[in-house]
């Protein structure tokens, strides 16, 4: 009597390899065709989208731009994440056997740190100049020497005018993710709200939409980066 062909132990992790790397593949060309029409587009979006010299400061004065502005900073999703944290362990205490996420709380916040810290270092690295020159006059793609914010003149670490990629939308964009894999279905709200923090970016005139597009691209894999390393600690 043949005994029954047993079913491979690998057919599941051979799927599941394989469906990451179309995911990979899928994620690099949105990328790749995202920067080339951003870079393309950009002196045309930048005309359309800032507001002028002479209503940025009253632009920024409305609550919805400091909204959407704040979420661009990570101490924003501290409060978040704190939040959920304490009601974790208020629905902890409150039913017996419910186990407290505390990784998914702390990615809230880790990714957002992340994310910001990788869109300097690539603004370092990249070291392309913001759409607006110190005096205010616009003069679209201007490349230094690559590296050069890391070290240029004597001085370390100076981004002060590089532009891309912008890390206010990469710190909104890895909040957003990391909550939305906290809390299912949020992610609705959230990413939009991360994007709309690139678009006031682009109203006062800090950065081209290629500066913001890419940030929105670091923030995304910071947030699932950080979710996925920390979803195991309890």
């Amino acid at each position: 009597m043949t005994a029954s062909r047993g079913i491979r132990q690998d057919y599941f992790f051979d799927s599941e390899r394989k469906s990451r790397v179309r995911s990979r593949l899928a994620f690099a060309s949105v990328l790749l065709l995202g920067l080339v029409l951003t870079h393309i587009l950009d002196n045309q979006l930048f005309k359309a989208t800032y507001v002028g010299a002479d209503q940025v400061a009253f632009t920024e004065s409305r609550a919805w731009y400091q909204i959407l502005r704040q979420v661009g900073d990570a101490r924003s999703w501290l409060i978040v994440a704190a939040a959920g944290v304490a009601h974790a362990f208020w629905r902890a205490a409150q039913v017996q056997g419910t186990r407290v996420r505390l990784g998914a709380m702390l990615a809230i916040f880790v990714g957002p740190v992340l994310g910001g810290l990788c869109a300097e270092l690539l603004r370092a690295v990249l070291s392309r100049e913001r759409p607006l020159s110190l005096d205010g006059t616009f003069q679209g793609h201007v490349w230094d020497v690559p590296f050069s914010g890391v070290y240029s003149a004597g001085r370390w670490f100076d981004v002060s005018n590089l532009g891309l990629p912008s890390s206010h939308a990469a710190v909104a964009m890895a909040g957003a993710i990391a909550a939305a894999r906290a809390f299912p279905g949020s992610g609705w709200i959230l990413v939009p709200v991360a994007v709309g923090c690139g678009w006031t970016r682009m109203l006062s005139g800090r950065h081209f939409s290629s500066d913001v597009f890419l940030g929105l691209m670091v923030g995304w894999v910071a947030g699932n980066l950080a979710a996925a390393l920390l979803r195991r600690i309890r």
